[in-house]
């Protein structure tokens, strides 16, 4: 790869889940434009990039003379999702839905500078879609080499559950530094696992150390830094930071080793993977959380459907936009009682009163992760900010929507990395 700066444009921007990947990967790359048409993000994306090209508009009216005056050398893609969920009607392409990704597409091949480099991610589903058949068809008629992967931030030590599809494409001659394969990929390129004599006490991106695990967000901090945004300010008492891509990339060199699986193929199996605690937020008043706890009518009617977990846990399941509003498969609740509770729970199945079950329940102090905690398990560095002017639902419905920044951030160290 040549040395200089990458021209970036970054589609389906969203809250910049992207733009935070590149800006963490080992390479140098700038975002010449940024297109969404989703007003909210924008203003979450226009907060944290101030100075990048915002183009606000339908993907589908771009022309192939807009792209080509771009002259990207990357493409970024995180196209609409819904045509592809288990829980929708699959309708891939001839969903409404696919009709600005399949215009990409179409592009493409027309474009006199076609970029050297892509990256796409979308929900597990599409890898069985005619649009991913579609795509592919399209990237080898513009001579790419490619890979695919499905990939979780479990994977990478990253408490969260987020099974996601990604693809990888680099124009020939360009090569990857790994061997590619025809079929999906479920684990990472073994990239990082042999870094020779490195020092590990000090990360050169964020000066902490990165073998230490957690951090704190001290939210007795928080701070509005003017009448359009909001900000946590981190507590430095732990020095680990996980939302920095070079604490994250260290962690797994050092936690991590091969094993080896069928024919050649290679997956990580950490050694010290992190827990909840390291990604929540630390308040010495109590009054904070209390927006957070879980009304009544949940504790009561759906308490049983709840996937609990605690600061000690290793795992948490996939937030979606729906998260805070409907109970069930939406994203894990925290208990932050440190009692056990298979004894509440059988009294619970016992009672027929509502109250008396939601009494009952308050004893676990049951409450949602914040948006700053999913945020964290996300990746999202501590400067990511939300405006303030946006509601707790439009956080977590903007976070249920993005990726998540570390796991994408390795991809991009791969898919830049020269053989």
């Amino acid at each position: 790869m040549a040395d200089e700066s990458l021209r970036v444009v970054e589609f389906y921007s969203g809250i910049g889940g992207m733009h935070f990947a590149l800006k963490g990967c080992g390479f140098a790359g700038e975002v010449n434009a940024a297109l969404e048409i989703n007003t909210t993000a924008n203003q979450v994306y226009q907060l944290n990039f101030a100075d990048t090209k915002l183009l606000q508009k339908n993907i589908e009216g771009i022309t192939v003379k807009e792209l080509d005056r771009l002259s990207a050398d990357v493409f970024l893609m995180s196209p609409p999702c819904q045509p592809f969920t288990r829980v929708g009607l699959q309708g891939a392409s001839s969903d409404p839905r696919s009709r600005s990704f399949l215009h990409i597409l179409e592009l493409l091949p027309q474009l006199s500078k076609v970029p050297d480099y892509i990256l796409m991610e979308n929900v597990k589903g599409f890898e069985t879609s005619d649009t991913r058949e579609y795509f592919l068809e399209t990237l080898n008629t513009c001579g790419y080499n490619y890979q695919e992967f499905l990939l979780s931030p479990v994977q990478f030590g990253i408490p969260n559950s987020r099974l996601r599809y990604y693809l990888l494409a680099k124009r020939r001659p360009l090569r990857f530094c790994f061997p590619t394969r025809n079929e999906i990929m479920e684990s990472f390129p073994d990239m990082y696992l042999h870094a020779e004599n490195r020092c590990h006490c000090q990360c050169s991106g964020c000066g902490n150390d990165p073998m230490t695990t957690g951090y704190e967000v001290d939210v007795d901090d928080h701070k509005q830094s003017s009448a359009t945004e909001c900000t946590v300010e981190m507590n430095q008492r732990l020095p680990h930071n996980p939302a920095c891509s070079k604490c994250f990339r260290t962690r797994n060199e050092r936690c991590s080793e091969v094993l080896a699986m069928e024919s050649s193929s290679q997956v990580y199996e950490l050694k010290n993977c992190r827990r909840i605690g390291d990604y929540l937020e630390n308040s010495n008043d109590d009054n904070y959380f209390e927006e957070f706890l879980l009304p009544e009518k949940v504790l009561c009617k759906f308490a049983l459907l709840l996937d609990i977990v605690n600061p000690q846990s290793e795992r948490s399941c996939c937030f979606t936009k729906a998260y805070g509003h409907y109970a069930e498969g939406t994203g894990s609740v925290l208990k932050m009682a440190n009692i056990d509770d298979s004894d509440i729970f059988r009294r619970y199945q016992d009672l027929t009163d509502d109250k008396q079950k939601a009494e009952l329940l308050s004893i676990l102090k049951l409450r949602y992760f914040t948006p700053r905690e999913v945020a964290n398990l996300h990746g999202f560095p501590f400067e990511f900010r939300f405006p303030s002017s946006l509601s707790i639902k439009q956080q977590y419905r903007l976070l249920g929507n993005s990726l998540n920044v570390l796991l994408v951030s390795e991809l991009l160290n791969c898919l830049f990395h020269a053989p």
